[in-house]
């Protein structure tokens, strides 16, 4: 069987070195090479001054071209032999059914040898297709590692969306059970407090409705008694005179002595009386039960900065001028700020601060081992108004979009629990920042300013 060496040679044998096709009626001519009839007849007249072969250039005093046989047979076998069944495992050129085994690097594709020696790629850059197969190995193995670690960052973020969302359901799970269940206390307390007031009212109601009651059955003894002695005057009158006359005095002295018995007791008839204004008697009375109950806030002066100065019994902070004071370990000395006495290392927690017009603040809690007497890496969850700006006490500062909802009075929520600390506007409770952290330590309310004019000052709220 011919070896792809021998159909190499072979297809070689059968090609015109002038259109680089397969013969069409072979010629030879006096130096033994061969060309098609038509391309060595039209190479002649290109150069008509001079007889050769484009080949060897071998020049001839005539043209003398004789049938070349052998061409045209080797031309038979090659179409022949590609008229064979294809191998199966083998991929073959569409034009001519050869093995594809070069690779023209001009036109990026894979070619025959029958190709490579074709008008097409006569001039192209052909390469063994084994060898830039290997090539191309690499770089496909190079685009299927990007591809696969794309992948796997894409699985990666998958996952971490994946899990996002079952944090995101689980929070608003649990914020919905916690909304359901404070909703419940608060109705059963106004179901509660509607019984009491309802029992109030029915008490008085029975008590005012006993009391009219009695007075109208006395009214109506009363009115008969009296009805009767009209009944006796009515009928002496018609009397004669002697009998008119008749005891007379006896008469009108018994007369006399029928008078009202019962006085109408005079009491209030407004059951509104002992409520009051009951929306607000319920919301007083409401502050007592809710949690967190607001905190009772003091700042400690142990903690304050040399230039902080407090005032109107330690609940209001402003800058002062530089003072000599004891050296704490706890004082502030680098920041402008201070805690507040109270700790916290449990349970929810809710307090207001005025801020009113000072321009440089912060507010929120800082836990017991804060730096003192550095600017703190950590340690510090805080909102606060610095440079006309509103921004987070994070690293770095995150701003703050409040738009027109800048606040005069600062609530902070604190639920040392969950690791949450949640700022609002106190006068429309809308919210403005919340921080998460896993607590491990006791926490202080954190106040910080350097306004000398406008203080800060701790909101007392009244229950």
């Amino acid at each position: 069987m011919a070896s792809d060496k021998d159909l190499e040679n072979l297809i070689n044998e059968a090609i015109c070195s002038i259109c680089l096709e397969f013969y069409t009626e072979p010629v030879m001519i006096d130096c033994g090479h061969s060309f098609c009839r038509v391309c060595i007849l039209g190479y002649w007249d290109r150069n008509s001054d001079s007889i050769s072969c484009p080949k060897c250039r071998e020049v001839f005093p005539h043209r003398n071209v004789r049938l070349n046989r052998f061409a045209a047979n080797t031309v038979e076998s090659v179409r022949k032999l590609s008229t064979k069944p294809r191998e199966a495992s083998s991929v073959r050129c569409e034009l001519h059914d050869e093995k594809l085994k070069l690779f023209c690097e001009n036109d990026k594709t894979a070619i025959c040898v029958v190709c490579a020696v074709s008008h097409e790629h006569k001039d192209h850059k052909i390469s063994p297709l084994k060898d830039v197969a290997e090539i191309y190995k690499g770089k496909l193995q190079t685009a299927l590692d990007m591809l696969n670690k794309q992948v796997d960052e894409i699985s990666n973020s998958q996952t971490h969306q994946q899990a996002n969302i079952a944090e995101l359901r689980k929070q608003a799970d649990t914020m919905r059970k916690n909304i359901e269940s404070e909703f419940a206390k608060m109705r059963q307390y106004l179901r509660d407090e509607e019984k009491i007031l309802m029992g109030k009212i029915k008490k008085k109601e029975d008590s005012i409705l006993q009391q009219l009651e009695e007075n109208l059955k006395a009214a109506s003894a009363e009115r008969a008694l009296l009805n009767e002695r009209i009944m006796d005057i009515q009928q002496r009158m018609t009397m004669k005179d002697a009998e008119i006359l008749k005891d007379i005095k006896l008469f009108l002295e018994g007369t006399e002595t029928v008078k009202m018995k019962h006085t109408e007791s005079t009491f209030s008839l407004n059951l509104y009386d002992p409520i009051g204004p009951l929306q607000y008697i319920v919301w007083k009375r409401m502050l007592k039960v809710i949690n967190p109950v607001p905190a009772l806030l003091t700042l400690n002066p142990q903690t304050a900065h040399p230039r902080l100065l407090l005032s109107d019994e330690d609940t209001q902070v402003r800058r002062g001028e530089w003072k000599k004071v004891p050296e704490f370990p706890e004082r502030f000395n680098f920041l402008l700020s201070v805690l507040a006495m109270q700790g916290f290392n449990t349970g929810r927690h809710y307090w207001e601060i005025d801020v009113g017009n000072n321009t440089a603040w912060d507010v929120g809690v800082a836990k017991a081992s804060v730096a003192r007497k550095a600017i703190p890496e950590n340690g510090v969850w805080a909102v606060g108004l610095w440079d006309q700006e509103y921004t987070a006490f994070t690293n770095p500062r995150t701003v703050l979009h409040l738009g027109s909802m800048v606040p005069k009075q600062v609530g902070v929520y604190l639920d040392y629990e969950e690791g949450q600390v949640s700022f609002y506007n106190a006068k429309s409770m809308a919210h403005i920042y919340t921080f998460i952290e896993n607590f491990t330590e006791t926490v202080y309310p954190y106040f910080s300013t350097e306004s000398r004019t406008d203080p800060l000052k701790l909101v007392t709220l009244q229950l």
